[in-house]
């Protein structure tokens, strides 16, 4: 091979080093290896590995031994670093046959066995090396970082440093020992096989090498101040490796258990951050996540599975004794960590014994770490069972009755405290615990009812965690009657006086009931029940609580038919109430309220005649704030209901109800605070405007009613900084059952109109209430902002504006406010009276413009009045007009004594202008242009001004809003019919870029927009140089609207310059790599010019000769870098410029872009994929690559013909991806295969993705496989689907064989059940029969079924 002279010159240097290091026995060993490291780091590598080889050798010669010299060189950190740079250039025959003559093995476990036996270096002890003394040392400078000195080496840091390297070395070696595929692949596989044969041939030596490792990462978490690192995630992939390369036994569990068990729990607990053990620093969640799901898949892999194997036939637990018998220092995390993974551990799916083993299983060991956490403190062994518990109810793993009935009575239910906690675990894993033992029933629920004075939180979990569970639990029994009559006997035993006190008294509890009583009781039932309340002997307050939650869920009509009378008996009838209190009391109103909605006329009459004196005194005398007076309220609106239309009692009830209305009224106006008051507007103002519709004295009534409410809320609803109506008069305004009620809206509107421009010596507009009264009005729908009413607002505005305009100066949220509705009223055309030019220039000069939202709502304001006014063909419009033109011709634009508001109007009168071009005025669109160019010129040469220019680069508030005014009138300009360009000198032009510089640095967005200015009117002297300079700085969170526009400037040129076309670039940006990271801008600008891309000519310059750009290459080069990208905005944008390429430039594509899209897709899958984490980056990863291959199967369909093979791998990398558990605890070597970015398993919608794909090439459509011209007398649909049926059985295959290796979710099954189907439709009998020879028997078995329910669901029939 050739390489260079100064690469050759190294590489001899490095060769005359080696031959020459024993040598000189002046210079230390460290030396040496440091001499050595810098040589060969500098050397490129080489086809001929005999240097590597040399160096390998003397490495391990003066590492072997026992003396200080050797030990000082395996605990060297550079050592290793050397080995794992030389592993990779020697070839694996070769690396592995000189590392087994080299005792490799044997000189790693002395290695390991140093660095885990670390000390503290001693003051006062001479550090001495080779006989050189350290005064030496302290004069070398040293680039490694590295410590040399024997007893430095010794310090637990550097243990760790030197770990860290070793690591990276066995991560090197391991890599040589996988198999590759290429041109030499026999020779790689009996290369692999021999590494592979240094760990399996010494089951020992790489036992205690395990486990020294895993005792080393276990001190890193003390030792490392930052934390586990990025750098770390490989260490416990690497232990699980060397683990499995051992030769297993049967003992296996056993050896694990004495050496790997006890770190490996430690480890776990700290990373969980269990109780009883030292938190840890973390430096990346990602190593962190990464070791938690590593470690529980080394524990279920080698130690619950073997041990699990082995308790089956004798029931022998004697590896989870010993475990447990070494984990004396963090028992609770041990058990917790070991239950956990055990009860994860899915079961063997083929063996039909499997269900009952396991559970068998989980049971032994669970009562093995129940015995095993008795020492334990009685707080600590509680959180601990709880945690168990909490396990087993997610695994489905529960520990039998028995043992769970002696957890409930020996830990829970103690003597002096309840641990209310342990009990409701109990409770959610087997609730048959306390519906099968009565005594621990009511021993249970006579505690409960003692718990009902203390606080608030324990008091929520006995009822979400306890009775709720019971409650649901007596519902699947079939027995809620039972719970019902416990729940009353409960309520019984409370104090008359005091029941709305007890815990049973909880509206949950009533809630729960309501949704379960008619799917659990039959009305016969439901009878019996209530003939049991209605007993003489009953207390009524209990009766009451019941009742309430019986008949919020009576919906159907046979419950009701059985249940309205007894309920009336029972709640109402011969009924005394003395001594309730207000909250049991308003419950009969609650009751009644829904018996009356049930009820026919005659029924009605009778509850109103029972209720009417009662309910007429509550109303009258009751106090506001009583919970008892708003359900006699709402009953009162029920039994009005009731009684519409033409009832006897329509007109009393009216009456009572505007009686309490006009009360509450007179409250509400007399009170500052009406929050006490919200239950009942909240109520009035959703249900009460539906009985407002009606023209009837009384609803006329009602009707003023509600509105005086209104308005007397909404003068309360905003004040101060707030900007926001209370949801309750919101409630109103978008009352369904008043919006079509014009006479009703018009009541409404009308009071906050008559406020605004009633008063004759002062503006209501001003007023302290002024706020409310603007955002009532923006609540309004634009419907009922009627011609009439705009023109009031208006007229009533133009009236009061001075005030209204100084008001606003003073109050930002009102200048807001008042903004917003003048813009919603100009959305529709409105004239009002005297309206004149002098509008917009007194409001935009005097209402000062503090931020970017007043400067955008002003703008808003001028733009939407200007081109009302412009398109507008009556007199007036030309007087206004006039007035206009007026005022724009009496600036002069080339002197700086204009202010912002003038550009903003001559920027608005252009605009408007330019997009009417009949408005028929005698303005000049290019006088207009030319005096807004020159403003525009003249404000960003102040802005580049030496005083200015400061203040902007350091975000001056006042000079950005100046800024952005000239931005925008630039932009105008650009977007004009006739594009005019602002001339800028050079000086200026450098003073802006300037300013700009400072602003993008800064995170400003105007930074970007002055530059897109600047590219636009200033093409000449920008290349593409300064365009990728810009795209480099563009932040993580950057508005890709900033960057397009910025791209769509700079290309957009191309009448002025031909030399900067979109090709150019695009070809420019695509070989300038910076892809993959950071940056994202330059994805951002590729995205863009393939969005504009339009073919081989310019718009405005067709059949020019310039080179075109082949948008395949393009494809082909984005497509290599997906699987290399390192974060998930890098891979989203560039998958989805790959589908903007797929689609809209189809013509374009080739046969190799099809191809390397399909491989992309598959190399994305593989375990060289990109190293993206996050929660949702998996999902996202999918979609985006499901995407890809559909646009294939859709417009490139026909390129497949001949080239199936490769869609068939993408399809088998999709459906591995989407199968695959990367939380699942089965064999560690497997798991290798998994993307590195599948971190969370994929979900249902995923495969319904996947089974998109499979019904787009089993059933295509005829657009995406029909040719132009066809000769054949099958349907090209047929042809396809012929075709297609001789290999997708091979997918069938692979789903078939997934099933039998991992459990796969029920939806995620369900929803490829379609996709199967659609690939049997389409395979031939012949290749059905092929799939069933290729499987085991097992295999066979499932492809049964699956044929089976194929046939039967999935198979048209022709009916």
């Amino acid at each position: 091979m050739e390489v260079d002279s100064d690469s050759g010159s190294r590489r001899l240097a490095l060769i005359r080093a080696v031959r020459t290091l024993d040598e000189d026995g002046s210079i230390a060993l460290p030396d040496k290896i440091q001499r050595l490291w810098l040589l060969l780091s500098e050397t490129k590598a080489t086809r001929f590995h005999g240097v590597e080889e040399n160096i390998l050798r003397w490495l391990f010669k003066h590492m072997s031994g026992n003396t200080e010299n050797a030990e000082q060189v395996r605990r060297y950190p550079l050592t290793w670093t050397i080995l794992s740079h030389i592993f990779p250039k020697i070839p694996s025959q070769t690396l592995g046959r000189s590392l087994a003559s080299l005792r490799f093995v044997s000189v790693l476990r002395q290695t390991i066995g140093d660095i885990t036996t670390a000390r503290r270096k001693s003051p006062s002890s001479p550090s001495q090396t080779n006989g050189v003394a350290s005064e030496k040392k302290k004069k070398r400078k040293r680039e490694t970082g590295f410590p040399s000195d024997i007893e430095e080496l010794r310090t637990p840091e550097s243990c760790i440093k030197s770990a860290s390297e070793l690591f990276r070395a066995l991560n090197s070696l391991l890599n040589q020992g996988n198999h590759r595929t290429g041109l030499s692949a026999p020779e790689q596989k009996v290369g692999a096989e021999h590494i592979k044969s240094l760990f399996s041939s010494s089951n020992d030596e790489t036992r205690d090498i395990a486990a020294g490792l895993l005792l080393t990462c276990d001190r890193s978490l003390s030792i490392l101040e930052q934390g586990i690192s990025r750098e770390q995630e490989s260490w416990i992939g690497i232990i699980a490796t060397l683990w499995n390369l051992r030769l297993h036994n049967k003992d296996d569990s056993l050896e694990f258990a004495r050496h790997m068990y006890v770190p490996a729990c430690f480890i776990l607990a700290r990373l969980r951050g269990l109780t009883g053990v030292a938190p840890v620093t973390v430096a990346s969640n990602t190593a962190k996540n990464l070791w938690v799901r590593q470690l529980e898949q080394f524990l279920g892999a080698y130690f619950i599975r073997p041990a699990r194997h082995t308790f089956v036939p004798g029931e022998n637990i004697e590896a989870l004794e010993i475990a447990l018998g070494l984990s004396k220092r963090n028992l609770g995390g041990s058990a917790i960590i070991t239950w956990d993974v055990a009860a994860r551990t899915p079961r063997d799916s083929s063996n039909p014994k499997s269900k009952t083993e396991h559970l068998l299983w989980a049971q032994n060991v669970f009562e093995i770490f129940l015995n095993a956490i008795q020492p334990l403190e009685s707080l600590v062994r509680n959180q601990v069972i709880i945690q168990m518990l909490e396990t087993a109810t997610q695994t489905n793993s529960v520990p039998n009755t028995a043992a769970l009935r002696s957890v409930c009575r020996e830990y829970a239910l103690r003597p002096n405290e309840i641990d209310w906690n342990l009990v409701s675990k109990v409770v959610a894993c087997d609730a048959d615990v306390f519906l099968m033992d009565q005594t621990l029933m009511e021993d249970i629920l006579g505690k409960i009812s003692s718990y009902s004075s203390y606080d608030s939180i324990t008091k929520e979990t006995i009822v979400t965690k306890i009775i709720l569970p019971l409650e649901d639990a007596f519902a699947r029994t079939r027995n809620l009657s039972g719970f019902i009559e416990k729940w009353h006997g409960c309520l019984n035993e409370s104090d008359t006086d005091s029941l709305d006190q007890s815990i049973w008294f909880d509206i949950k509890i009533r809630q729960r009931l309501a949704s379960i009583l008619q799917s659990s009781l039959t009305s016969t039932q439901l009878l019996r029940i209530l003939e049991r309340l209605d007993s003489p002997d009953a207390i009524i307050g209990s009766v009451l609580v019941v009742l309430d939650g019986i008949s919020a869920g009576i919906t159907e009509e046979d419950f009701i038919n059985n249940a309205d009378s007894k309920i009336f008996s029972a709640a109402f009838k011969d009924k005394s109430y003395k001594n309730l209190s207000s909250s049991v009391l308003s419950l009969r109103w609650r009751i009644a309220g829904r018996l009356a909605s049930w009820e026919t006329s005659d029924e009605v009459r009778r509850l109103w005649s029972e209720l009417k004196p009662t309910l007429k005194h509550v109303l009258k005398k009751s106090a506001l704030s009583n919970p008892e007076t708003f359900e006699a309220f709402t009953c009162c609106h029920k039994l009005w209901l009731a009684n519409y239309p033409g009832g006897k009692r329509e007109a009393d009830l009216a009456k009572l109800m505007g009686s309490f209305l006009e009360r509450l009224s007179s409250k509400i106006k007399t009170k500052e605070d009406i929050s006490v008051y919200e239950p009942y507007l909240n109520y009035i103002f959703r249900h009460l405007p539906k009985l407002a519709e009606f023209s009837k004295q009384e609803t006329g009534d009602l009707r003023d009613l509600i509105t005086n409410l209104f308005w007397h809320v909404g003068k309360q609803s905003a004040t101060g900084a707030n900007t926001q109506l209370d949801d309750t008069i919101r409630s109103l305004l978008r009352n369904v059952d008043g919006e079509d009620d014009e006479a009703f809206v018009d009541a409404l509107i009308s009071q906050p109109l008559d406020a605004l421009d009633s008063a004759e010596a002062q503006s209501g507009w001003t007023q302290p209430q002024s706020l409310s009264l603007l955002l009532i009005l923006l609540e309004f729908p634009r419907d009922a902002f009627t011609k009439g009413r705009r023109k009031r607002i208006m007229s009533s505005w133009k009236t009061w504006r001075s005030a209204i305009i100084s008001h606003a100066s003073q109050d930002s949220h009102f200048a807001v406010v008042m903004l917003r509705l003048l813009i919603k009223v100009m959305q529709q055309p409105t004239f009002y009276e005297d309206m004149e030019f002098d509008d917009l220039v007194y409001i935009s000069n005097n209402l000062p413009i503090k931020d970017n939202k007043t400067l955008a709502l002003i703008e808003k304001f001028i733009d939407l009045t200007l081109r009302q006014m412009v398109a507008s063909t009556e007199g007036h419009s030309q007087a206004y007009l006039d007035d206009a033109w007026k005022f724009a011709e009496s600036i002069t634009p080339d002197k700086p004594g204009f202010t912002d508001a003038q550009m903003l109007l001559v920027k608005g009168l252009f605009s408007a202008l330019d997009k009417c071009k009949s408005h028929g005025s005698t303005i000049s669109l290019e006088s207009m242009a030319t005096k807004l160019s020159g403003m525009i010129v003249t404000s960003l040469s102040l802005i580049g001004g030496k005083y200015e220019r400061a203040k902007a680069a350091t975000g001056d508030e006042s000079i950005l809003l100046r800024l952005s005014i000239a931005l925008s009138g630039a932009a105008s300009l650009a977007e004009a019919s006739e594009p005019k360009t602002i001339e800028l000198s050079k000086e200026t032009t450098e003073q802006l870029e300037s300013i700009s510089t400072s602003l993008i640095s800064s995170n400003f967005e105007i930074g970007w927009k002055l530059r897109t200015c600047l590219f636009r009117h200033n093409p000449d002297i920008y290349d593409t140089t300064d365009l990728f300079a810009l795209l480099d700085q563009t932040s993580e969170t950057i508005d890709e609207g900033l960057v397009y526009g910025l791209v769509d400037a700079f290309v957009g040129q191309g009448e002025v310059r031909e030399d900067v076309t979109g090709d150019k670039v695009l070809g420019e940006l695509v070989a300038s790599g910076k892809l993959t990271a950071g940056p994202i801008g330059r994805l951002l600008a590729i995205r863009r010019l393939v969005e504009v891309q339009q073919g081989p000519f310019t718009p405005n310059g067709v059949g020019k000769n310039r080179d075109i750009l082949d948008l395949g290459v393009v494809h082909e080069r984005l497509a290599s870098l997906l699987s290399q990208v390192e974060s998930p905005r890098h891979f989203r944008q560039l998958a989805e410029i790959l589908v903007l390429l797929l689609d809209k430039h189809a013509n374009s594509m080739t046969q190799i872009n099809v191809e390397t899209t399909l491989s992309s897709v598959v190399h994305v899958c593989s375990q060289n994929g990109p190293k993206l984490h996050g929660p949702k980056v998996a999902g996202e990863i999918y979609d985006k690559l499901y995407k890809l291959v559909a646009l294939v199967l859709k417009r490139h369909r026909l390129r497949l013909r001949g080239h199936f093979p490769i869609l068939l791998a993408a399809l088998r990398a999709l459906l591995s991806t989407l199968l695959s558990d990367p939380t699942s605890t089965r064999s560690i070597s497997s798991l290798q295969a998994r993307p590195p970015w599948l971190e969370l398993r994929l979900k249902g919608r995923h495969a319904e993705r996947f089974t998109r794909l499979l019904t787009l090439i089993c059933e295509p459509s005829a657009a995406s496989v029909a040719r132009t011209r066809s000769s054949e007398l099958d349907s090209a649909t047929d042809v396809a689907k012929r075709a297609a049926g001789q290999d997708m059985f091979t997918v069938l295959e692979l789903y078939i064989k997934l099933q039998l290796e991992m459990t796969i979710p029920r939806d995620v099954r369900k929803a490829l059940e379609l996709g199967v189907y659609s690939i049997l439709d389409i395979t031939p009998q012949g290749c059905r029969r092929v799939l069933n020879e290729s499987l085991d028997a097992n295999g066979r078995a499932i492809f049964r079924e699956m044929f089976a329910d194929y046939k039967k669901f999935g198979k048209w029939s022709g009916v």
